[in-house]
């Protein structure tokens, strides 16, 4: 059944709908939407739904098990936060969870500011599990190696960082592995460090971020990070007060 479709401000055709779903032996409403962390149903399991046959991990990182597979005939990534054993049992239920329904929530807050981000279709908190769109595409640490036209697509990351900036949305792990070409468009995963906040510093450190990784992986990486900072104050009018402080943050390592 196909419930209202709409665009977003990135110009994506958006589907919200509301149903009655069986998890297990409970009727749970499922819906899904990029705009507002209102419009998360949170399910009792995610595993239904999913077809064990196709599941696939593709990462294992410090915080999560990244799955690939399929979902409702949808292909999906499952984001699993495993448990900690290193922590106490109440602490780590809070600190996986508080970060689960954190990156939910930036992942809305960024396509609701025209940022392309994987749709979320489901969420387990008890489980501490996202199921999200599975994003078909290159990350932009190939593209900005192997494409001809890699300074226009770096400006387009640019363009899109000052984009979530803009919206008080700082990545908190803003890498070229983290971002996935489509074509021409940027989409921007793992949003489990990041937050929202005001601080121009904090911004600062994101920008930093990109610029190493830039300096680190690509043998033009001044004129990819120069074409990125004209895409970033295109979008973000602050811009220019970021960039200055990301020459303080490296002035700062150069002296430590």
């Amino acid at each position: 059944m196909r419930g209202n479709i709409h665009r977003d401000e990135a110009g994506q055709e958006v589907e919200h709908r509301m149903s009655n779903v069986m998890y297990g032996t409970e009727n749970v409403p499922y819906s899904f939407s990029p705009f507002s962390s209102e419009t998360f149903y949170y399910s009792d399991s995610v595993c239904w739904g999913m077809s064990q046959s196709s599941a696939e991990v593709i990462a294992r990182g410090a915080e999560a098990v990244l799955t690939r597979g399929t979902w409702h005939s949808r292909p999906v990534v499952v984001k699993d936060r495993i448990p900690k054993t290193y922590r106490k049992p109440e602490l780590d239920t809070r600190l996986r969870e508080a970060r689960t329904r954190s990156e939910s929530q930036l992942m809305a807050h960024a396509r609701r500011a025209g940022v392309r981000t994987p749709l979320i279709y489901d969420i387990d908190m008890g489980k501490c599990i996202i199921v999200m769109e599975f994003i078909e595409g290159i990350i932009a640490k190939m593209v900005l190696q192997e494409l001809p036209n890699r300074k226009e697509l770096a400006m387009a990351i640019g363009r899109q960082v000052g984009k979530l900036h803009r919206a008080d949305i700082v990545h908190g792990d803003l890498t070229t592995s983290n971002i996935i070409f489509q074509g021409q468009e940027p989409c921007f995963i793992d949003f489990g460090l990041g937050e929202r906040s005001q601080e121009m510093e904090k911004k600062g450190v994101d920008m930093h971020l990109l610029k190493e990784a830039l300096s680190s992986a690509h043998s033009e990486h001044s004129e990819l990070y120069h074409a990125v900072a004209c895409g970033y104050v295109d979008t973000y009018p602050e811009g220019e007060r970021v960039l200055a402080l990301v020459e303080e943050i490296e002035g700062r390592g150069r002296y430590t």
